[in-house]
């Protein structure tokens, strides 16, 4: 459910251990979950309950035209509608975030910490101030018509 509508994303369970849910945010936006199917065989042998989900605007996941909806608060009521679904909460959710996943998941932890018992953040940093310096010398290696 958004300010414009309602929409459908996409989620892919494997594993079950009512015990432990980890919902793996990607990174983009509008990247895909695609490259967290690794997770698939690993965290199953450990015995996790986990979730794939392609955010909306996604691969899987509905593609609205509207750009009112891209905004961390509306991302991050997606998480929790999403956290809903899969009957996580403060005793078995954890957020596994990566890239943008990571801004995401700390966005999500800072509005509703009551509801998750562990965060992993990976390959991002919690500094506004510093990703931009990071983007900046990125940006320098790369050929000035991609970075366009």
């Amino acid at each position: 459910k958004t300010p414009v509508g309602n929409f459908k994303v996409w989620t892919k369970r494997f594993g079950n251990n009512p015990k432990i849910k980890i919902l793996l945010l990607h990174g983009g936006p509008a990247m895909t979950h695609e490259y967290m199917e690794c997770f698939e065989t690993f965290f199953q042998r450990q015995g996790f309950e986990c979730y794939e989900y392609d955010q909306l605007g996604s691969y899987y996941s509905d593609q609205p035209k509207n750009d009112t909806l891209w905004t961390i608060d509306r991302f991050v009521d997606e998480v929790e509608q999403v956290r809903n679904a899969i009957g996580a909460d403060k005793n078995n959710f954890y957020v596994l975030g990566n890239s943008w996943g990571g801004i995401l998941a700390m966005e999500y932890a800072l509005k509703y910490q009551k509801n998750l018992k562990g965060l992993v953040v990976a390959n991002m940093v919690a500094s506004a101030p510093e990703y931009g310096k990071y983007s900046d010398v990125l940006g320098k290696q790369m050929k000035p018509e991609v970075l366009a």
